[in-house]
C-alpha cells in the first residue's frame, strides 16, 4: 500500500510555502517536521491559541472536538491546527508564531 501526504501550503502576505503532511500527524505536527513553530497551549483544541483560517482544502477532527472555535470562527473558516488532519490538500494563512520567552529579573 502506498503513503498518501497531503501538500500544507502557508499563505502569509504574498508569499507561500508549502509543506508534505502524513495522515497519521497533525498540521501542527506536520509543520514543526519542517522546522516551523506554532504558537500553542492545550495541544487538544480547546483553548484557540493555535487558531489559523483555512482557505481551500479539508480538514478532519476525527473524534476530536474543537471547543477553542464558537460558531463565528467556524462560519468564517478557522480551525484549530492542533487537533486537525489534512484530508486533501489545504491551504491555510501561515498560524501564528509562539511568543518571545520574558525574561525574568
Amino acid at each position: 500500500m502506498e503513503d498518501k501526504t497531503f501538500k500544507i501550503t502557508l499563505s502569509q502576505s504574498d508569499q507561500r510555502i508549502s509543506y508534505q503532511s502524513i495522515p497519521e500527524e497533525n498540521i501542527i505536527e506536520s509543520l514543526a517536521r519542517q522546522g516551523r513553530e506554532v504558537r500553542k497551549a492545550c495541544d487538544n483544541g480547546a483553548c484557540g491559541v493555535c487558531l489559523t483560517r483555512l482557505y481551500a482544502g479539508e480538514i478532519d477532527y476525527g473524534l476530536r472536538e474543537p471547543f477553542g472555535l464558537n460558531q463565528k470562527e467556524r462560519e468564517q473558516g478557522y480551525i484549530l491546527p492542533c487537533i486537525a488532519h489534512c484530508k486533501t490538500d489545504i491551504e491555510i494563512e501561515a498560524p501564528p508564531a509562539p511568543r518571545p520567552k520574558r525574561n525574568r529579573p
